[in-house]
């Protein structure tokens, strides 16, 4: 700890320098929900809206049912190819830097792992959770439960509904990931109580 001295009265007084930034009050769960919730957005606009001309015309409908099907499954590949890319290239190393014996910013990442490995452990991941995502925006806009998805221009589908919905759909991910990791703990423990 630093001490700061003060030009009123020439007295010392005790800083925390973890609690200089207003900024460090925030919860680092927060920060990373935060992020994540603005890289699944980033993902949706840049490939399906208007970020990135790939081609892909959502305004129009497709004439074949096997082409309608064909840029579903393109858009699904790389809008997880860089979602993947944005958790494993950016959020996951912005946790690691955040993570300290007081903070477990761990926790708040699926993936843990370093290496070429680990974004294509990320690319399954976020396959899995788009096509989660795609399909609940399809029942949505089916039985038409929210009216912002469905008043977009004829695309389907909007960052903001997407960000939301792929941060439920990986909250569940964690929150699994993290009770299974709890089990196994408390499992170890009790085991080595039982050997002493």
């Amino acid at each position: 700890m630093k001490k700061k001295r003060t030009e009123e009265n020439e007295e010392f007084v005790e800083q925390n320098p973890y609690e200089v930034d207003k900024l460090s009050k925030i919860p680092t769960g927060l920060i990373l929900t935060f992020i994540k919730f603005w890289a699944a957005m980033a993902a949706i606009f840049f490939i399906l809206i208007g970020g990135v001309d790939l081609g892909l015309n959502f305004s129009v409908q497709a004439a074949d049912a096997y082409a309608e099907m064909a840029r579903t499954v393109v858009s699904i590949v790389l809008v997880s190819l860089l979602l993947a890319a944005i958790l494993n290239y950016a959020v996951k190393h912005f946790a690691h830097l955040m993570h300290n014996r007081r903070n477990n910013a761990k926790k708040w990442i699926i993936i843990n792992q370093k290496g070429f490995l680990a974004f294509l452990e990320y690319l399954v991941y976020t396959f899995i959770c788009v096509i989660i995502l795609f399909l609940i925006i399809a029942v949505m806009g089916k039985y038409k439960l929210v009216p912002a998805i469905l008043q977009n221009g004829g695309i389907g589908i909007e960052p903001f509904s997407a960000g939301a919905i792929y941060l439920l759909i990986d909250g569940t991910f964690l929150l699994i990931k993290n009770s299974v990791i709890r089990l196994f703990k408390v499992i170890r423990y009790n085991k080595l109580i039982k050997e002493n």
